[in-house]
């Protein structure tokens, strides 16, 4: 859901968008004539099954893209992207995630290159709630095809994280472990002639006394903390066979300035092939997310499914792309 502070915030970017590009939006001959090139996608989807499967999917995003000349600021690029996934499984959350960029590059495509940076996000599959980075940075070319970017970049974030003050641990002696539960008073039972709950070992059982490990008692959820990054960015664009064949891949590597146990890793790679027809393109992207926060001993849970939240994130999505 969008929240009052959230449609501020997109209100006051397409103000500004609107601000850029109202210079010389009358007429497409002003546009060439001052060597500006504009791009711009909507997209909305939505999908529903009942039955059986009872899924939901809602997707809409909007990107703007302005290339050229802005006033004394020469080659520059202007980015406003947004989107937004809701995802629903059982009426359980399969995808709940936004995301808000705005992009400011100045000489884009000088062997130098400074920009500001804004991003404004959250993923709640994933435990995080809210996350606010900005800052700027410069981008070096080192050859052709081949830069890489360095950002610093002030954050805020805020994830579903609880301190629990008050618990009980259970001891597996003496218990059955089955899932995200432990039974402290279970029956084992011949299988021929009863429907058991689970197995443990090589018995089967059925229960009549359970308690869930994973619900607190007593818990407070910890805030957002605020703190400064380093984002290291190599990045290698290719272009084959007249421009018909590109090849864009990007890793991210966003250590915490205070911690540098602490960290991202990101990898993007999107391959564009034109066809026959101009207008039609085959797109392949590929993006793995790591988050060091997930991978340690004290194990983050997931409070819905009660299993710990896992550290590698991987999409791969294959399509077709109609210009017109």
């Amino acid at each position: 859901m969008i929240t009052y502070q959230d449609s501020k915030s997109i209100f006051i970017a397409i103000l500004f968008t609107l601000a850029v590009n109202g210079q010389d939006a009358d007429t497409t001959a002003a546009e060439e004539e001052s060597g500006r090139e504009m791009y711009t996608s909507v997209d909305i989807s939505f999908s529903q099954d009942k039955g059986n499967t009872d899924f939901s999917s809602l997707y809409y995003g909007f990107n703007y893209t302005l290339l050229g000349d802005l006033g004394p600021l020469k080659d520059t690029e202007f980015l406003f992207d947004y989107n937004r996934s809701d995802d629903k499984l059982d009426n359980e959350p399969f995808t709940d995630d936004q995301s808000l960029t705005l992009k400011f590059d100045v000489w884009a495509n000088q062997r130098f290159s400074p920009f500001l940076f804004f991003q404004k996000s959250f993923d709640n599959v994933i435990g995080l709630e809210d996350r606010l980075n900005y800052g700027l940075g410069g981008k070096v070319g080192i050859m052709k095809g081949l830069s890489v970017s360095y950002a610093f970049l002030f954050e805020k974030e805020d994830y579903l994280l609880y301190t629990y003050t008050d618990s009980a641990a259970y001891d597996l002696d003496g218990s059955v472990a089955s899932g995200d539960y432990y039974y402290t008073d279970s029956v084992t039972i011949d299988t021929n002639y009863y429907y058991y709950d689970a197995y443990y070992g090589d018995e089967f059982y059925v229960y009549t006394d359970s308690s869930a490990y994973y619900y607190p008692t007593d818990s407070t959820e910890t805030g957002p903390e605020e703190f400064f990054r380093h984002s290291i960015r190599p990045k290698i664009k290719l272009k084959f066979f007249d421009d018909n064949l590109i090849f864009d891949y990007r890793f991210y590597y966003k250590p915490r300035v205070d911690d540098f146990n602490e960290y991202l890793l990101e990898h993007e790679l999107t391959i564009s092939l034109a066809t026959f027809y101009e207008a039609l393109t085959i797109d392949l992207n590929y993006t793995n997310k790591y988050n060091s926060r997930y991978d340690k001993d004290d194990k983050i849970i997931n409070r819905d499914t009660g299993m710990p939240y896992k550290a590698v994130d991987e999409n791969i999505t294959l399509g077709l792309s109609l210009a017109f």
